[in-house]
Parts: C-alpha cells; sequence; structure tokens
C-alpha cells in the first residue's frame, strides 16, 4: 500500500484577539462563508479512528487548483506567479498553501499580495491532499493524487503524507509527538468516504490544548451582543508577552471581570511565530493561597 509516514494534530474553540485568524485560511472576511471544499469537524472520542488516515495539520492557507485558476475555500482567486500554476494539471486539486511550521504570516503576507511577489512566492509550497473530482474513496482519490504529484516533479508542488491509525492511544502518542515539534495538530480524512463539499465527519481536525497562567493587566470593551460589557482581557505572561483573551466568559464574568493583577488559568492551542498562544481561552481563576 502506497502510504508513506508523517506527523499529526484537536481544535477546541476560538479566542476573541485570534478570531480572524481563525478564518486565515480564508483570506475572506468571516461572514463570508460560501465554501467550494470540504471542511472539518473537531474530533471526538466516539470517532472510530480506524477507519481514517492521519496527516500532519498545516499552518497554512487552504487553496484549490480548479484545473485553470488558484482560489481559496470560498472561491477567490489566488494571485500566483505563472511559474508556480504551470506545472499543475487540468484537474482540480485541493490542498494547502504552506511555508512550514509557524510561518503562517509569510503565507498570509505573499498570498494576500494583490500584486504577487515572485521571490516571496519561492518560500511558498502548494501541498495537495485531495482530488475532488475524482469520484473514488478518499483512499483511491489518495493513492491516485500521488501519482499526479509525483509526475508533476516540481518541488514546490508536493503532497501531503497520510498513515492509518491503530487505536486512540496512537492517535495521542503521534499529536504529543507532532505538538513537541511545534507541529498544529492532525487532521483525519475517512478512507471510505467520497468528496464532500462543506462541512462534515469525513474530515476531522485534531489539536492539544495546553494549559498556562497569566496576569491581567488591562480590558477592551465589547461591542455587538457585548457592548456595556467586557469584551476581552488583557494578560501578561511571566515571559512578558501580553495578548487579548476574549472567548470563555460567562455573561456573569464579562458584567465584573475578575480585577488587574488577577492570576487566570487559559487554554491554548500552540504558539504564534512571536510566541502569542494561539486560541486562548479563560478557564479559573487562581485560588488565593
Amino acid at each position: 500500500m502506497k502510504i508513506k509516514m508523517s506527523y499529526l494534530a484537536l481544535s477546541i474553540g476560538l479566542s476573541f484577539s485570534n478570531y480572524a485568524d481563525a478564518c486565515k485560511e480564508t483570506i475572506e472576511s468571516c461572514t463570508t462563508r460560501n465554501d467550494i471544499v470540504n471542511t472539518a469537524n473537531p474530533y471526538h472520542k466516539a470517532m472510530d479512528v480506524k477507519k481514517y488516515w492521519a496527516s500532519e495539520k498545516l499552518d497554512g492557507i487552504r487553496a484549490k487548483w480548479t484545473g485553470s485558476e488558484l482560489k481559496t475555500r470560498t472561491g477567490k482567486l489566488i494571485k500566483a506567479p505563472s511559474w508556480f500554476t504551470d506545472a499543475l494539471p487540468g484537474i482540480p486539486i485541493d490542498g494547502e498553501l504552506w511555508a512550514g511550521r509557524s510561518r503562517f504570516f509569510v503565507v498570509q503576507q505573499t498570498v494576500l499580495d494583490s500584486s504577487p511577489n515572485d521571490s516571496a512566492w519561492r518560500e511558498i509550497k502548494f501541498m495537495a491532499f485531495d482530488l475532488p473530482n475524482h469520484g473514488g474513496t478518499y483512499k483511491q482519490r489518495y493513492q491516485r493524487l500521488i501519482d499526479v504529484i509525483e509526475d508533476i516533479g516540481q518541488k514546490h508542488i508536493q503532497y501531503v503524507e497520510h498513515y492509518p491509525i491503530e487505536s486512540r492511544q496512537t492517535l495521542s502518542e503521534r499529536l504529543n509527538q507532532l505538538t513537541s515539534s511545534g507541529g498544529e495538530g492532525l487532521m483525519l480524512r475517512k478512507i471510505d468516504s467520497l468528496y464532500s463539499v462543506g462541512r462534515s465527519n469525513e474530515l476531522l481536525k485534531l489539536k492539544l490544548a495546553q494549559d498556562a497562567e497569566g496576569t491581567i493587566i488591562g480590558y477592551k470593551a465589547g461591542t455587538g451582543k457585548y457592548t456595556g460589557l467586557m469584551g476581552s482581557i488583557q494578560v501578561r505572561m511571566k515571559s512578558g508577552v501580553e495578548f487579548y483573551i476574549g472567548s470563555g466568559f460567562t455573561d456573569k464574568l464579562r458584567k465584573s471581570p475578575p480585577p488587574i493583577g488577577t492570576v487566570i488559568t487559559f487554554k491554548f492551542n500552540g504558539y504564534s511565530h512571536k510566541g502569542v498562544p494561539k486560541f486562548a481561552r479563560y478557564v479559573r481563576q487562581r485560588a488565593s493561597n
């Protein structure tokens, strides 16, 4: 069987300060959701992992090659240099524009540019993981995808390596291994499923949540339904890193937030390239000794 080894990663919750980051792969506002690709549901323990193949969750921008153009998941045209797309075949390919672990900022700056910067695009790879129009199961699509990408033979066009998972314990071990190596998380694809557009359990995402503490040093007022309430708290970690947390709060806490100087515990999913916790959400106030 033509499966090559890779690493892995579960996604829980969004932070107010990272709302835009949650939509980073769309290059669109979070209010626009007209997906032209399949999107992932969070993994949960009821899932039978033996029915899935796993791969590393790449920290990039989702992109679909239509057979003639490169587009975002919502259909917006990506203006890549001609040399970047010339080798791609006349069939749709689903993938991710990626510059390596913890380098999303490089992809964002490059792909958002309306006039493509040739030297910047040299740092980007198109990481393919599906053939939407193939018609077969994911196992069949993936095997064909390997052949397509190997025939292209370009370093900037690669396929995302997938492998089977024997048990939840194996999944957990892979996730820990990937996270400790600086990876974003895991994607799980159901091997007997046909390709479908939109969100479903045929595609799952998994990240490892971490705990940390920080001291409240300020607040940001809420907007929309939180007008007149606390919108987010500004936190400083022992490392000196400062950022905002805007999720995990009850309405009661938003009306009467913990005072400045309070040490809180929060959960997050890895760090940005600037060392800021990603997808941070409030958990509790640390009990006084």
